[in-house]
């Protein structure tokens, strides 16, 4: 008996079949695509070194590990990254993601500028839990040299992405070399390292992102992760260049109230948006602020602190530089920055600007209501008319902030009109001060981080003389 042949079903007729046939063509198979998805990340095998030797793992050895399966989100969260518009909220959350994904044990974000590389982030589950550990600033206050003395200056002058299973045993012929220096100050021990550049989109090397200890020093880096975490530094490149002309932007708004203030520095405002993000973070701990929440706002209130004072572009500078005391007239008159301020940010839904309106218009109000300028009827009003001041909570929580970190930077920096106070002179000033002029949680949570505090203004003090404005 015959088996009966199966009929293999007809293909349905559609408009592409039909053509297909008409031309000869045969359609295209589904394979030659996926292997073309397997070799998307940025750089090839040819850019990866390790030990100063190519490695044999490239775009197209296919990896069906764990690692390649975490690929995925962590690619997806670090393109979500490019939506962040504050540069140091974006360095964070990249350095992170590529910890998170190659489970390393540290990590740093270097930033180049005039032939030097810069630490802007630095994380150590090993050396420091918190953010404002005390060895936390001998990391952030060092800077490298671009060229083949130490693995981040190497990536950074050539471009290459470097792996490295041991630091202290390179190969003499690798080009480049382990620099120690920082192992030996804080007594750490880096072993392997992963570094890759952050390349802009006219291929020029904006910094490196370096990961040290792979599984906390118990494993090396594989040349998979490397080829998913350079995607994730080209990822960061194209949004590190949008969130560095987001800032240059607010520091050059900053630099024409200094025109008319030369007490309002780039520098006094970056310290105050350090000093702010740092005081609120502690805040949100404290009240066990999502991690979300937490991000956003901290984003937000960055570029809010930077633009605190912006509004003096509008006051006179006759008055601002005015060497005498100021009648009660031009007083108001200085005063009336904070409407100024606010005015400039009133007309948008966005986030960062609702943020920027806020903390100018609030950021002298008092605690016990004695500030300026308080409930006004109108903001947008010809004349200006100041209503009773806002006390307590009825100031927003972003101005509050602000209003602590601008008072003790402005202490203790130098001014035309004063010297510098100490350390500890204006510290008793928030202490004595809480319940009057600030709030007394947030001015408690900010006397409790000396070390962190004096870490900001030592780190942003250096690099006002270092690095060219914004970095």
């Amino acid at each position: 008996m015959k088996k009966k042949q199966r009929r293999r079903p007809l293909k349905r007729r559609t408009k592409k079949n039909v053509s297909r046939a008409k031309s000869g063509k045969k359609p295209a198979s589904h394979g030659p695509r996926r292997a073309r998805r397997t070799s998307s990340p940025a750089r090839s095998a040819r850019d990866i070194t390790r030990d100063g030797l190519a490695t044999q793992s490239g775009p197209g050895v296919r990896r069906k590990g764990a690692a390649t399966r975490r690929a995925g989100p962590a690619l997806r969260r670090s393109a979500d990254s490019s939506r962040l518009r504050d540069l140091d909220s974006l360095l964070d959350r990249i350095l992170a993601e590529a910890r998170r994904f190659t489970r390393a044990e540290a990590g740093a974000v270097y930033l180049a500028a005039r032939g030097r590389l810069h630490f802007n982030f630095v994380q150590n589950d090993a050396l420091f839990k918190d953010e404002g550990a005390a060895l936390k600033q001998e990391y952030l206050t060092s800077v490298l040299p671009v060229d083949k003395t130490s693995i981040p200056g190497y990536v950074a002058a050539t471009g290459k992405t470097v792996l490295v299973d041991d630091a202290y045993r390179v190969k003499k012929g690798a080009g480049y070399a382990f620099n120690a220096e920082l192992d030996r100050r804080t007594g750490y021990r880096t072993r392997s390292v992963l570094a890759v550049p952050v390349v802009a989109r006219n291929n020029a090397v904006l910094g490196v992102l370096e990961l040290v200890n792979a599984a906390g020093g118990r494993a090396r880096f594989a040349p998979g992760a490397a080829l998913y975490v350079s995607q994730l530094a080209a990822n960061a490149g194209y949004a590190v260049e949008n969130a560095r002309l987001t800032r240059e932007m607010a520091f050059r708004m900053v630099e024409m109230a200094a025109l008319r203030d030369p007490s309002e520095t780039a520098a006094h405002a970056e310290r105050v948006s350090a000093i702010a993000s740092r005081l609120y973070l502690a805040w949100a701990k404290k009240r066990a602020v999502s991690p979300e929440e937490r991000r956003a706002t901290r984003e937000a209130l960055r570029l809010a602190a930077i633009l605190h004072d912006v509004g003096k572009v509008a006051v006179s500078d006759v008055l601002l530089k005015k060497p005498g005391m100021l009648t009660p007239r031009e007083r108001f008159l200085v005063r009336c920055h904070t409407v100024y301020g606010a005015r400039l940010f009133l007309n948008t839904s966005s986030p960062w600007d609702r943020a920027a309106a806020e903390v100018a218009l609030n950021h002298h109000e008092q605690w016990n209501g004695g500030g300026y300028p308080g409930r006004m009827a109108d903001l947008r009003a010809r004349v200006i008319v100041f209503g009773p001041g806002k006390r307590g909570k009825e100031i927003p929580l972003l101005a509050r902030i602000v209003a602590i970190a601008d008072v003790y930077d402005s202490l203790v920096s130098r001014r035309a009109y004063k010297k510098p106070w100490t350390e500890d002179e204006a510290r008793e000033f928030i202490r004595s001060k809480s319940g009057v002029l600030f709030d007394p949680e947030l001015a408690s949570l900010f006397l409790a981080m000396p070390s962190a505090i004096r870490a900001i203004e030592t780190r942003y003090r250096q690099r006002a003389v270092a690095a060219p404005r914004g970095r």
